[in-house]
């Protein structure tokens, strides 16, 4: 039975929420704040200058991935005579990044920059460099498009936001797509895979170039209970339930949808990439491609064996039905040994899959973490043409 129309009232995007560009120079606060003109971030020869108006502040600094990327855990900022802070940061690869700044100790976000990134575990801006990859730019091709539509969870006795993009020509054609339900992480909510990740831009650029197929892509928020971050176990549970009972069966009656599962496939990144291989792994019914990418996938050894008894209890059998289990880490990512221990846990179980443990040095040298987008951007470009083959 479809879901009444006032439940499944759709906003649609024609367009990604773009990384934010910072504004003029001389643009204001606050309509009665006289503030010096600057712009909050410069680009000039591959560096890139940090701006900041805390006139009362005694120590403001840069943090943030675009610091973590380059080698840093901060960027000291120095102040003129106007009370503007300025930091200066080379070397960095051109890729959209994002970043706070700490004023006196305190978390705070760029008041002059019109691209933020809104998440449950803190709010940052992002921006992006001249130069960047090609792989996600707005091409001149066909593009898809991104709704925001609202389903009613009997679970959770709430309406729940979702965000589902349509390939290009989903609107003018009667033709059935494969589905990939594609989960965020921990810090970002349910547009995060466009917002951040750019993945709508992504896929029309792959499927204009004819190396994916077109596809409808599912992005549910991740975080079902308030205490998500504490009890991250419980909230799986739940989110488990409300995916297989209420977010399959809602897209597949509201979208031409191939329902076979061969042709649905998860995966997710972070906390998204556990959820991923949990989810994917222990009902092998549902979907024949399970991707996590630095999943956060944390179980003793000694409990894989319970979590996953249905996976291995016949590897010949599962082999047969998986078209693909795949895992992306970076070997300086804070997950990897979580990675490496699942993929000990599937290849001593005989489940048949792929690990690819990258080593990003080349990209980004002196880098301190590989969790990060630039890196998850580049796992989708790989990812995505590999699905419902």
């Amino acid at each position: 039975m479809k879901t009444p129309w006032f439940l499944t009232l759709t906003l649609v995007l024609v367009a990604a929420v773009s990384f934010g560009q910072p504004p003029r120079p001389g643009a204001r606060v606050g309509p009665t704040e006289d503030i010096p003109e600057f712009n909050p971030v410069e680009f000039k020869d591959g560096v890139i200058t940090f701006h900041m108006y805390a006139p009362q502040a005694k120590h403001v600094e840069v943090r943030g991935e675009a610091i973590t990327v380059a080698g840093k855990v901060s960027l000291p900022m120095t102040k003129d005579d106007k009370g503007v802070w300025s930091a200066s940061l080379s070397g960095l690869r051109p890729d959209g990044y994002t970043y706070l700044y700490m004023v006196d100790g305190a978390p705070t976000m760029d008041q002059k920059n019109t691209g933020a990134k809104v998440g449950p575990r803190g709010n940052n801006n992002r921006f992006l460099m001249p130069g960047f990859p090609e792989f996600y730019a707005d091409r001149s091709v066909p593009h898809g498009k991104v709704e925001i539509n609202f389903y009613p969870s009997a679970l959770l006795k709430e309406t729940r936001k979702i965000w589902i993009y349509t390939p290009p020509g989903y609107a003018t054609s009667d033709q059935k797509y494969p589905v990939l339900y594609l989960l965020h992480g921990s810090g970002d909510l349910e547009g995060g895979w466009v917002e951040e990740g750019q993945a709508n831009f992504i896929l029309d650029n792959l499927i204009a170039a004819g190396t994916a197929k077109p596809m409808i892509v599912v992005m549910p928020r991740g975080h079902v209970l308030a205490d998500a971050q504490i009890d991250r176990e419980k909230n799986n549970d739940v989110l488990q339930r409300v995916l297989y009972t209420e977010i399959v069966p809602y897209v597949d009656a509201q979208y031409r949808t191939l329902t076979d599962r061969g042709n649905r496939a998860i995966m997710g990144l972070s906390m998204g990439g556990g959820q991923t291989l949990r989810f994917g792994l222990q009902n092998t019914g549902l979907f024949a491609t399970v991707i996590g990418l630095s999943p956060a996938i944390r179980y003793p050894a000694d409990a894989y064996k319970t979590v996953f008894a249905n996976l291995i209890a016949d590897p010949a059998k599962t082999n047969l039905q998986m078209k693909r289990i795949m895992i992306f880490c970076g070997t300086k990512d804070h997950l990897i040994d979580a990675s490496d221990a699942f993929d000990a846990f599937l290849t001593a179980s005989a489940i048949t899959h792929e690990y690819r443990r990258t080593d990003y040095e080349p990209l980004w040298p002196g880098r301190r973490d590989d969790h990060t987008w630039p890196i998850w951007r580049m796992n989708l470009r790989d990812a995505a043409p590999l699905l419902f083959r």
